[in-house]
């Protein structure tokens, strides 16, 4: 039999040697050395495969307002009561009456006794007039009234638009002209307080 003629071997080709851009995805593929403890690389742990990304987290502030805690109620105990002043609420009305007889305008009584300790009064009389004659008119009408009795006012604050008298007994009559109760208002600082019937 004739012998099998031995054809020689292929040689292989030679191996490339990667290119640049192949020669990265290979070392990317690679792991990366382990971090030491306590540096920044170590901090960052890797995602788990199959797991979602984190949402990321924004910077900007939320615009939705946060919703106020309610607080306990604190018991403030009990209201002031405002103590009884019968002879400053007769004296008031009296000298309102008076203010009224002498065609006094906007005839007020203002009942104070809630702030008596802070204002030193339990009672304001408001009255307009419309001349500084007419304003001491209704003052010598009250004083009139009340000398008989032995009463007579602690102070007395006179001019030609405004005046003011104060009485021991808790009472203060303010006597204006019309533009001088509006520019005073004492209505408007007295607004919370109780009215008194005439």
């Amino acid at each position: 039999m004739a012998a099998k003629k031995k054809t020689p071997a292929k040689k292989s080709a030679p191996k490339k040697k990667p290119t640049s851009s192949a020669a990265k995805k290979k070392t990317s593929s690679r792991a990366a050395p382990k971090a030491k403890k306590g540096t920044f690389a170590s901090r960052k742990s890797a995602p788990k495969k199959g797991a979602r990304p984190a949402a990321r987290k924004s910077k900007r502030p939320t615009t939705k307002r946060k919703t106020p805690t309610k607080k306990a109620a604190v018991n403030k105990g009990p209201k002031t009561v405002a103590r009884a002043a019968p002879e400053a609420l007769a004296l008031a009305r009296r000298i309102a009456a008076v203010a009224v007889d002498k065609k006094a305008g906007k005839v007020l009584v203002i009942d104070t006794r809630a702030r008596a300790e802070q204002v030193g009064y339990d009672y304001v009389v408001l009255a307009s007039g419309e001349s500084d004659r007419q304003l001491s008119a209704i003052h010598e009408g009250v004083d009139a009234l009340l000398k008989p009795e032995g009463k007579r006012a602690a102070s007395v604050e006179a001019s030609p638009d405004w005046v003011c008298v104060n009485y021991d007994e808790g009472v203060v009559a303010h006597f204006f002209t019309h533009d001088k109760r509006e520019m005073m208002d004492l209505e408007d600082m007295w607004k919370d307080a109780p009215r008194v019937s005439l």
